[in-house]
């Protein structure tokens, strides 16, 4: 299988680097790229560079415009990325923020104080998508 192109958008770095380093780990024997934007703005421009993701992470909660507006977008401006897989994390609820369409199109996962079962439910997701091996 080639590699996995993740484009992860999220305003925290740390984050960022701390979770692509738990996928990494929890899926071992995977190939990923992780394209790391920090905003929205970033991921689109991204994007609109030829970036062709086969995964979208994207925090809820980003600078001028949150992840279920970025994922409209691009679903408006580049027809062609409709059926990538798009994992929406977020400190919010589900309720609060997926309505209507993009609860249909995007995953929700919560961040979690506990940070082991939060990445291993991601991972799980994205193994199941994939057909990789579950961590």
């Amino acid at each position: 299988m080639d590699k996995i192109v993740v484009l992860f958008v999220d305003d925290e770095e740390d984050f960022r680097v701390l979770s692509i380093l738990h996928i990494r780990r929890l899926l071992k024997k995977s190939e990923f790229e992780f394209v790391e934007a920090r905003e929205a703005r970033e991921a689109l421009d991204l994007i609109a560079g030829g970036l062709k993701p086969d995964l979208m992470i994207l925090d809820y909660s980003l600078p001028g415009m949150n992840g279920a507006e970025l994922i409209q977008k691009i679903d408006d401006e580049h027809p062609d990325l409709k059926n990538v897989p798009c994992l929406i994390i977020s400190g919010y609820s589900r309720e609060e923020i997926l309505t209507g369409e993009r609860s249909k199109r995007c995953a929700f996962f919560e961040k979690s104080i506990d940070a082991k079962n939060f990445y291993r439910q991601i991972c799980e997701d994205i193994a199941r998508r994939f057909g990789l091996s579950r961590p």
